[in-house]
């Protein structure tokens, strides 16, 4: 009788638990979908507001900082979404062969515009031609988020790349940056939600987030992405991806 009345208690808590789950994910996606909507009008009112502010003035300054501050809301907004889907079931994916380079040339090009300021340099070489089997707009979000990190963290006046491979039959991405590195004591945890590593606390940059998001995407595609063991003042995340099958005929 007891193990009987065990084993209604743990049922019944387990009941309650996966109940405050699924509650816990609808207000995610809820909360984030409602969001949408008026940050993208805040945005295009914003916009207009910085296109008529005077040149040079605390209104078009003011402007600008809001305007920034609602571009992350609407990047953390989005995350928040796809991590609430990914949490109710695997992310619906528009497959499609994927050209990894071209998707890459246009980050890198971002990647070099964003840290110029800083005096970075970037390595315009992509490497081997690779093709997987993708949706092409979550992949694209995956692979920026990683070149957005490798900007943000790297050392002023370092370096950054990507590089690209065929390895044991899948396409392979390496997403590197020189500078301070992630400490020993974070990298186990870099992919955790809202997790933020010593240097991001100290740089006072990103939400969490990002990485998460990239390791939800990756494995919806049936993939993987690991922070490789580098050398010295080197970090590597390493992507890898089902290569796209040829097309018949």
């Amino acid at each position: 009788p007891e193990v009987v009345r065990l084993g209604k208690v743990l049922n019944g808590m387990m009941d309650r638990l996966e109940a405050s789950f699924r509650q816990a994910t609808r207000f995610s996606a809820d909360a984030s979908h409602e969001l949408k909507t008026p940050l993208a009008i805040m945005q295009g009112e914003l916009e207009q507001g910085l296109a008529a502010a005077d040149p040079g003035s605390r209104e078009q300054q003011v402007l600008a900082g809001l305007l920034e501050s609602t571009s992350r809301l609407k990047s953390i907004t989005r995350s928040l979404l796809l991590l609430a889907r990914s949490d109710a079931g695997p992310l619906p994916l528009v497959r499609e062969p994927v050209a990894l380079a071209d998707e890459i040339r246009p980050l890198l090009e971002d990647a070099q515009a964003a840290g110029a300021e800083r005096g970075l340099g970037v390595d315009p070489d992509t490497g081997s031609p690779v093709t997987v089997s993708g949706d092409r707009e979550l992949l694209r979000l995956a692979l920026g988020n990683l070149t957005d990190n490798a900007v943000r963290y790297a050392e002023p006046g370092g370096r950054l790349g990507v590089r690209l491979s065929v390895e044991g039959g899948v396409g392979v991405v390496r997403v590197w940056n020189t500078g301070p590195g992630i400490v020993p004591e974070d990298r186990p945890r870099v992919f955790e939600r809202f997790f933020r590593g010593r240097t991001a606390r100290e740089c006072g940059e990103g939400s969490g987030l990002g990485l998460s998001l990239v390791r939800e995407i990756i494995h919806a595609h049936g993939g993987s992405v690991v922070l490789e063991e580098g050398t010295p003042g080197r970090t590597v995340f390493r992507v890898a991806l089902p290569l796209a099958m040829p097309s018949a005929g």
